[in-house]
């Protein structure tokens, strides 16, 4: 064999290994793509070959399976890791999502798709037996390379000075050679383990979140009336302090207040911090049910491991039966369980059967009418605590539902007029002045 097509070989077999450890996603797909950084595993593992073959000479069939089995979990790892934030909006934690696999099976068979998990089954198999039998293969060329000294001392050195940069890059300030490089897929399996051990075995909650807040009223002062906790997504203190927002709105503002003050309603504004601004208004939510301020994503998911009191359990000590309002929540939830309510009435809840509005599809009034002809109008009932998280109001804003003076008719499957209905689908929005 001519010696450039040995070395084309290696070439080849280099930029494979390197390459199945450091593709990121194309946003917001399934699909991948390749980006010019450099991958610590490859570099480590090239290193491992070169000495071992140094050592014990060539590498049994056995031995090879075995590394292109661990590169296997390595390149799955990679790709959940890039692909779960562009899909979800968040890393992957294998603690919580690995329990959405059994739901949404039992959904699927459910609904007589059996056929379904069977070809994705077969076709995720038939994906990892190629990424096998493709790394092995890449593993087998630079097996047979490192057999010659000096290409064995070519390819350990270069390894060598590989991971020699990564560690200069992060261990100064001054050079920043790190970022030369893809995240470790190893940092996220770190990670993934010692959060399940976390929650598992135990962990220092007292240490990680502030003792819970007293709250001793049995919330007398409500005389039994039903409590709404609303999220108003995606709206915070700014539509107040923001000049210009806060003028475009006066008029909304103004016929609110006449409106409710004519049926003898008054409001109210206070205003609290927030530990997140822009999104992952989940991390509020929890922050103001819990007390505990919840800025980071892990430690969101941290908390849910633990038995921390809520809003939902004081409101349900004084009587009352706590339900969530969640359209936009359209897959299994089953970190919900950390909260305890009574129900969660989710997007296939509620059954909607009008028009779609955009992503969120369910307008936050036919949310409401729903719940309240399911619970709300029922006087012989408990007191209600809810929490409802509005998807109407939330990014990207449009298309708006109209709002329908008829009430019951939302529960219809036609329940906008045909005009307008086309008149709310046609707004746009103009993206450089959010004040229209």
């Amino acid at each position: 064999m001519p010696i450039w097509t040995k070395v084309l070989g290696i070439g080849f077999a280099l930029l494979a290994l390197n390459a199945s450890l450091s593709f990121h996603n194309i946003w917001p797909t399934l699909w991948v793509h390749l980006r010019p950084e450099l991958s610590v595993e490859a570099a480590a593992i090239l290193l491992f070959v070169a000495i071992r073959s140094a050592w014990f000479g060539a590498m049994s069939m056995p031995t090879r399976y075995l590394i292109a089995t661990a590169l296997l979990f390595l390149v799955l790892g990679r790709y959940v890791d890039v692909t779960a934030p562009a899909l979800y909006g968040r890393p992957i934690n294998f603690y919580w999502d690995v329990q959405h696999i059994p739901r949404v099976a039992a959904m699927i068979l459910k609904d007589d798709h059996a056929w379904l998990v069977i070809i994705s089954m077969l076709a995720l198999t038939l994906v990892a037996v190629c990424l096998f039998m493709g790394l092995s293969y890449v593993l087998a060329v630079l097996s047979r390379a490192v057999q010659r000294p000096q290409t064995r001392l070519c390819l350990g050195s270069l390894a060598a000075s590989v991971l020699t940069l990564y560690a200069i890059g992060m261990a100064s300030r001054e050079v920043a050679t790190e970022r030369w490089f893809s995240i470790p897929v190893s940092w996220m399996y770190v990670r993934q383990l010692s959060f399940a051990h976390a929650a598992l075995v135990g962990h220092p909650s007292d240490g990680r979140f502030a003792p819970g807040q007293s709250l001793n009223s049995d919330f007398a002062r409500l005389k039994g009336r039903d409590a709404y906790l609303i999220f108003l997504e995606s709206y915070g203190e700014i539509v107040f302090n923001e000049a210009t927002i806060a003028q475009a709105l006066v008029p909304a503002f103004k016929a609110l207040s006449e409106s409710a003050e004519k049926d003898g309603w008054h409001a109210v504004t206070a205003s609290y911090e927030s530990p997140t601004f822009g999104g992952a208004s989940w991390l509020s939510h929890a922050t103001l049910m819990t007390g505990a301020w919840i800025a980071e994503q892990d430690k969101y998911q941290l908390l849910l491991t633990t038995d921390r009191r809520s809003l939902v359990q004081h409101f349900q000590d004084a009587g009352y039966r706590a339900v969530a309002l969640m359209p936009g929540l359209k897959m299994a939830w089953p970190e919900g369980a950390f909260y305890n309510y009574d129900k969660i009435w989710n997007a296939t809840a509620l059954k909607y059967r009008g028009p779609t509005f955009g992503w969120w599809r369910i307008p936050d009034q036919y949310s409401l009418a729903r719940f309240y002809n399911a619970e709300g109008a029922n006087n012989d009932r408990q007191p209600l605590f809810v929490f409802f998280t509005t998807i109407t109001s939330h990014m990207p804003f449009i298309p708006t539902p109209p709002y329908q003076i008829d009430w019951s008719r939302l529960l219809s499957s036609t329940p906008y007029d045909e005009d307008m209905l086309s008149s709310a689908l046609d707004v746009s929005l103009d993206w450089d002045d959010l004040r229209t």
